[in-house]
C-alpha cells in the first residue's frame, strides 16, 4: 500500500504545477482567503513532490544500524530522531529550504491571482511597472526593486551555504 502511494506521489512530479492553480484558487475562494496572504503562505508551506522525494531518498540512505544501535542504548524514537537523524539531515533541510523559498519568492502567477492589486508581492508590483507620466518605464526604480528582490535569496543562501555545500561534498561518498 505504501509503495502504491509513493508511486502516486512520484507520478505527480510529471504534472506541471500550473495545473493545480485553478483548483487551488477555487478551494481558497470557497474558504474566503482570496486577497489575503494566507493562500500564498499555505501554498509555500505545502510540500512539493520533489522535496518529499528528496527527504525520502535521504532518510533511506541512512544505515539502519544507527537506529538499531540507538535502540540498544535505550533511546526512544523521538530521541533517535532529534539526536541522530535531525543533525544528519541538516544538508537536506537546507536544500529544501533554499528550493522552497526561491520557488515561492520567485512565483509570479500565484500572488497575481490570489492577491489584490494594492496588496501584492514585489515581483508582481515590479512587473506591472513603475512608469512616469508619459508611460515610459522608470528603469532606475525597477533596477532598485530588482536589487531588493534578490537580497533575501542571497541572505538565505549565505546562512544555509555550509549545509548545502557539505551535502554536495559528501554526496559521492559511501558509508
Amino acid at each position: 500500500m505504501v509503495r502504491h502511494l509513493f508511486l502516486v506521489m512520484l507520478s505527480t512530479l510529471m504534472l506541471p504545477q500550473i495545473l493545480t492553480v485553478i483548483p487551488t484558487y477555487v478551494l481558497f475562494a470557497h474558504i474566503g482567503l482570496i486577497n489575503t496572504y494566507w493562500p500564498w503562505i499555505l501554498w509555500g508551506l505545502g510540500s512539493s513532490p520533489f522535496l518529499s522525494f528528496l527527504f525520502r531518498q535521504f532518510f533511506s540512505s541512512i544505515p539502519v544500524e544507527l537506529e538499531e544501535a540507538a535502540i540498544l542504548d535505550g533511546c526512544g524514537y523521538f530521541r533517535i530522531f532529534l539526536q541522530i537523524f535531525l543533525p544528519l539531515s541538516l544538508p537536506s533541510i537546507a536544500t529544501a529550504a533554499i528550493l522552497s523559498f526561491t520557488s515561492v519568492w520567485g512565483d509570479y502567477i500565484t500572488p497575481s491571482l490570489f492577491l489584490s492589486q494594492n496588496n501584492t508581492t514585489l515581483a508582481v508590483a515590479m512587473s506591472q511597472g513603475y512608469t512616469n507620466i508619459n508611460g515610459f518605464p522608470l528603469n532606475n526604480v525597477i533596477a532598485a526593486g530588482a536589487v531588493l528582490y534578490v537580497i533575501p535569496v542571497i541572505i538565505l543562501f549565505f546562512f544555509a551555504q555550509r549545509y548545502f555545500v557539505s551535502a554536495i561534498v559528501t554526496s559521492g561518498l559511501k558509508g
